[in-house]
């Protein structure tokens, strides 16, 4: 018996990225969220491996989006790697593609491009942490991190509040004032710190996204009422934030079982200084309206993403639908 060839769609990140708009995305990774807690979505363990320097994951998921005509029915997986050594050979240091299968079929159906989605999907829950975690009127965000997805996340934030003022910190105080210096050509308010504690000052959203391995962020430098996602966090052995910061806030994850073992929770847990009972709840059940977000001026709220592969699922199926709805999609047939 003789097989039809197997037809693959094709997308790059220059077609993704001209798809994509952060309003959308947001709503999208929202009622994704939303969506997973309800049961709807299967996430695999993450499988990750280091070599030559580098580190690359595995993520894979099946999501259905019951909502009406804009219902989906998704699975694939995305492989990501970050190899710092890059950058002196002139390449990207983050890298992913996706590969998109059939739900009724089982076959592969689509291979996607995925540092655009990458970039928008992690920026969009930090913009859903923050519309259900910060206050209402936080206005001032420290920033601390130079790099592309430093500025997806900024840019994400501006969607769910007013910022009008951001304080930008890097271990090179010349990348903080370059990159200080572009997001003024944006019209953002912006200036370069030279010390943490004095970004922190003041600040109503602190935002870290960096690969740092040890705590970059103190607790005393948190005041009462601060929002502070944590987006760095996705391997064994990386940390952003003091673990007596987390086990003192009301914290909030994407998913605990990828917290306890990638995330933000594996210094505290650890330490002995808070168990998983500790956390309040996963994002989606606030975003499902089965956990209350902020609830108070004062309290402290931290959001740790380790990023969850039906982000990447849900948004490729979007992408791929936009795609197909206005013909700029391109197969090849294997």
């Amino acid at each position: 018996m003789t097989h039809a060839p197997l037809e693959l769609a094709v997308l790059d990140d220059v077609t993704i990225r001209a798809l994509l708009t952060y309003p959308n995305v947001i709503d999208l990774i929202e009622r994704a969220f939303a969506a997973d807690a309800r049961g709807q979505a299967t996430v695999l363990p993450v499988i990750g491996h280091s070599l030559n320097g580098g580190r690359y994951s595995i993520k894979s998921s099946h999501l259905r989006l019951s909502d009406g005509e804009d219902a989906l029915d998704v699975f694939g997986l995305k492989m990501g790697s970050y190899f710092p050594g890059n950058a002196e050979q002139g390449l990207p240091t983050h890298s992913a593609a996706m590969l998109l299968g059939d739900p009724d079929t089982g076959q592969p159906s689509a291979l996607l491009a995925a540092n655009a989605i990458t970039e928008f999907r992690t920026a969009a829950v930090g913009a859903v942490a923050a519309r259900h975690l910060a206050r209402d009127d936080a206005s001032v965000v420290a920033l601390f991190g130079t790099g592309a997805q430093a500025r997806a996340q900024l840019k994400a934030l501006m969607h769910v509040r007013a910022v009008r003022a951001v304080r930008v910190w890097s271990r090179s105080t010349e990348r903080a004032e370059r990159f200080a210096e572009e997001l003024g050509l944006l019209g953002i308010t912006a200036r370069a710190v030279k010390d943490g504690r004095a970004a922190c000052e003041g600040a109503d959203i602190v935002v870290t996204v960096t690969p740092s391995e040890r705590a970059i962020i103190e607790r005393g430098w948190i005041a009462p009422g601060t929002h502070v996602n944590a987006m760095g966090s996705d391997a064994p052995g990386k940390q952003e934030l003091d673990p007596l910061l987390v086990a003192n806030a009301k914290v909030v994850v994407d998913r605990r079982a990828q917290s306890v073992t990638i995330g933000e929770l594996q210094g505290p847990l650890m330490l002995g200084l808070m168990r998983v009972e500790d956390v309040h709840a996963e994002l989606g059940e606030i975003c499902a309206g089965l956990a209350l977000g902020r609830s108070s001026r004062e309290e402290v709220t931290v959001f740790d993403s380790t990023g969850v592969s039906f982000q990447d699922t849900v948004l490729a199926g979007q992408v791929l639908r936009l795609a197909r709805d206005r013909s700029v999609l391109t197969s090849f047939k294997l």
